[in-house]
């Protein structure tokens, strides 16, 4: 078929192709702007190394007798050109070699990351532990996903330990959950090494570990970094928090009976309704924190500071006080003290100087229950 037809109008019904595919062969020799660019800088650097010098020359002369090795000087000024040039170009080869293997670093911590999370869905717990320190890893390194690995392992925790039936009243009762008189490090160990990640990570600010309503006694959490951690409803009957940092934590109606609480930082933390019965605090750092309606009984405080925290409701029998500190504590009629202590050595409240302790209500905690509505429907077959 010769050109004259192939340009024929096309028969009626037959729309003409507009789409890359018929256009295909008017773009087979079209040139990409950064080979143009780049053709435009060579031939312009060469143009300067060839008739610059002169002119350079001249400007430096100025009304002076030309010297008589004119086109040495003209060749030195060359040189010097083309050598500047040269080093120009070092320069942008360092910077795109730098910039490639910044592709490939970001590259490759991509795909570590994607092969992480799905070594924690994995069925053998050494995989899991596997993609558990491989996402610490991978945090220590960019700081740009330390947020979302924390939240990760979160939901990692939530979904193998957390009872979304457990309210302020499971705080009073014993926990029967199968194995829960062992270790969670022998009972659990990829949750028992997802909790140590994040406790031993670099805290990110503004960020609020969500992990309510988990079902972890006996875990150990010596040294933590946990602050502003959300651990409402939990179960962590004698845990270990041994110089842990709690400050700001949200506590309330935590289970911590016989939990090991030496010179933990509690500072500002929420402590509404939660059971510490039989605990060991001592020297830990209470000040400032909510404790009204806390059960303390039995508990060692023997050098804790308690300064300008709300007892109002506490119940504090057999707790051992030796040595603690009580300045500004908040406290009234319902507070049941230790046999034989005084109440009125304490110094009298004033207005607290601490901001308030996060007002709220225990129906924001409220897990809304699954109705008919929340589903969508099924579609006709």
């Amino acid at each position: 078929m010769s050109r004259i037809e192939d340009r024929t109008p096309p028969l009626p019904g037959h729309p003409i192709r507009t789409d890359k595919i018929a256009r295909v062969g008017s773009s087979r020799y079209r040139i990409s702007g950064p080979f143009i660019l780049t053709a435009f800088l060579g031939v312009a650097t060469l143009a300067g190394a060839f008739f610059l010098p002169r002119y350079l020359l001249a400007w430096d002369l100025g009304t002076a007798k030309p010297p008589a090795d004119y086109a040495t000087a003209v060749n030195n000024i060359r040189t010097a050109l083309l050598q500047g040039v040269g080093g120009l170009v070092l320069l942008i080869g360092a910077y795109l070699t730098w910039r490639q293997l910044q592709l490939s670093r970001h590259g490759q911590a991509t795909e570590s990351f994607a092969a992480a999370i799905a070594h924690l869905g994995d069925t053998a717990v050494d995989v899991r532990l596997g993609g558990i320190y491989a996402l610490e890893r991978i945090a220590r390194s960019s700081t740009a996903d330390r947020r979302t690995i924390g939240e990760i392992l979160s939901a990692f925790i939530g979904n193998r330990a957390r009872d979304p039936e457990r309210d302020i009243q499971h705080a009073r009762q014993m926990t029967t959950a199968p194995g829960s008189s062992v270790n969670l490090s022998l009972r659990a160990p990829d949750i028992h090494a997802a909790m140590t990640v994040l406790g031993r990570r670099d805290p990110v600010r503004g960020q609020v570990l969500r992990l309510d309503r988990v079902v972890l006694p006996k875990t150990d959490l010596a040294s933590a970094r946990l602050r502003d951690v959300d651990l409402h409803f939990s179960d962590l009957t004698e845990a270990s928090f041994v110089g842990a940092d709690l400050t700001r934590a949200d506590l309330t109606g935590v289970r911590l009976a016989g939990a090991i609480l030496a010179d933990a930082i509690l500072y500002q933390a929420d402590l509404r309704d939660a059971v510490l019965t039989g605990a060991i605090a001592e020297g830990i750092d209470l000040r400032g924190t909510d404790l009204s309606r806390a059960e303390l009984r039995n508990a060692n405080l023997r050098g804790a500071r308690l300064d300008y925290s709300d007892l109002r409701g506490a119940t504090l029998t057999g707790a051992i006080l030796t040595g603690a500190s009580l300045k500004r504590v908040v406290f009234d009629e319902t507070t049941t003290w230790p046999d034989g202590f005084d109440a009125a050595l304490i110094r009298p409240a004033r207005p607290r100087s601490l901001p308030p302790v996060r007002p709220r209500t225990y129906d924001e905690f409220a897990v809304k229950a699954a109705t008919a509505e929340d589903d969508p429907p099924a579609e006709a077959e």
